[in-house]
């Protein structure tokens, strides 16, 4: 790092008072260092750095480097919807590799809030954007991560597959792709042995949601179930029935899905 750089860091006034030329020379340079500050966890200096940053440079600055300030301040927010804003702002208006990784960090904060349907819209939205960004291999595991907690095992495998496939073998996001492999071939079943379905209607991070839309669908006239997570995963799915014959299940699932929901037939956990 430059003694330039340190005096930044430590002294945010000083860069303010940069010439625009040397504003040239160094924004991205000194972004790269706030980041490595919200990277070791040192938020109070990284906000005064950033602050300092965009007072200095906002007017003047490209638009590769304020989508990486935007990103900055996502990053720096205490909570999640003053993040979610800064993402918004670099995704929507930004361009780079910075509006790619708003937008990955757009589907991830969803998926924590529970929000499966736009956590996928984004990470959709990232491929769709920049479909030969470096983020696109991880974006297939977060795919198939928001299509597991939605119960959509075909979705699921087949973005394990295409992560597994693009992620190179010293990514760490490599290993749990492996391990989708188990998930997703299907194993020998035994003469006679019953596969049961369920209709899931949706998956949530959260119980309250997952309560609120099984008593929403109370009206169907069908006994419909919130069941708590499993296997690690922290989702709460909201479920009806239970049956021996796909064709049953499919049949449930239309029925909710003639009164708006979002229904989906997916084999139960033994």
């Amino acid at each position: 790092m430059s003694s330039h750089l340190v005096m930044f860091l430590s002294a945010s006034a000083l860069f303010v008072g940069l010439a625009g030329a040397a504003r040239a020379q160094t924004g991205t340079a000194d972004l790269d260092a706030i980041e490595v500050l919200a990277d070791r966890g040192d938020t109070a200096r990284a906000r005064e750095g950033l602050d300092a940053w965009l007072s200095a440079n906002g007017g003047q600055a490209s638009r590769a480097e304020l989508t990486h300030a935007w990103f900055l301040r996502g990053r720096l927010m205490s909570d999640a919807d003053s993040a979610e804003v800064e993402y918004l702002r670099a995704a929507i208006d930004g361009d780079g590799p910075f509006a790619s990784r708003a937008r990955l960090r757009l589907g991830q904060l969803q998926l924590a809030q529970g929000d499966l349907r736009r956590a996928a819209a984004y990470l959709e939205q990232l491929r769709a954007d920049d479909p030969e960004g470096a983020l696109v291999p991880v974006s297939w595991v977060w795919t198939a991560r928001v299509a597991e907690s939605r119960g959509d095992a075909e979705i699921a495998c087949e973005a394990w597959a295409r992560a597994r496939s693009s992620l190179k073998p010293a990514d760490p996001a490599r290993v749990e792709a492996e391990r989708s492999r188990s998930r997703c071939e299907e194993p020998a079943r035994q003469p006679g042995e019953v596969v049961t379905y369920t209709v899931q209607l949706g998956a949530f991070g959260t119980e309250q949601a997952a309560v609120r839309l099984r008593d929403g669908a109370a009206d169907i006239g069908v006994a419909v179930r919130v069941e708590p997570p499993s296997g690690g995963v922290r989702v709460y799915r909201v479920r009806a029935g239970r049956f021996g014959a796909r064709d049953s299940a499919d049949m449930l699932a239309r029925r909710f899905q003639v009164e708006g929901f979002d229904a989906i037939v997916v084999p139960e956990e033994p």
